[in-house]
């Protein structure tokens, strides 16, 4: 028997610090597991912010946490866009929207000095060729546009 101040513990203290030790352990791993998400989740989207310029990095940060499977798409579209925009900055931000499920809307904005109508029929070729049907592939909002420089 065990006295701990004023309460009398007999062998049901053992069984209960068995269980507490087991859930315990469990739970550490768990957490720890997810921990090592989180820190492979912020290297990939440090290799994205490699790619693009993003503004207001900490929304940008929150909103590719929440949607993770925007990763490999904004990655992709990067590539593909070059294919189109060889030149010039692609930016990246959150725009608050209430019209989308979660509220907001990641923004690419391609930064180019061609022609309007140039840019344009770019943008469409872009959207005709690859992205109409991969922007699928993820349940984020994305929305790619041009901007002139």
């Amino acid at each position: 028997m065990i006295i701990i101040g004023d309460k009398r513990w007999g062998s049901d203290l053992f069984a209960y610090v068995f269980e507490f030790m087991k859930r315990y352990d469990a739970l550490l791993q768990r957490l720890q597991a997810r921990s090592s998400g989180i820190a492979d989740l912020d290297r990939n989207i440090k290799t994205i912010e490699g790619l693009y310029k993003f503004r207001r990095i900490e929304e940008v940060y929150a909103f590719l946490r929440l949607e993770p499977s925007a990763l490999a798409l904004v990655s992709e579209a990067h590539r593909r866009i070059r294919d189109h925009f060889p030149e010039g900055e692609i930016f990246m931000e959150v725009l608050s929207d209430p019209s989308y499920p979660n509220g907001k809307e990641l923004l690419i904005s391609i930064s180019t000095s061609l022609p309007p109508n140039e840019a344009i029929r770019e943008l469409d070729a872009f959207d005709d060729e690859w992205w109409l049907s991969a922007s699928t592939s993820s349940t984020a909002d994305i929305c790619i546009k041009v901007e002139y420089r």
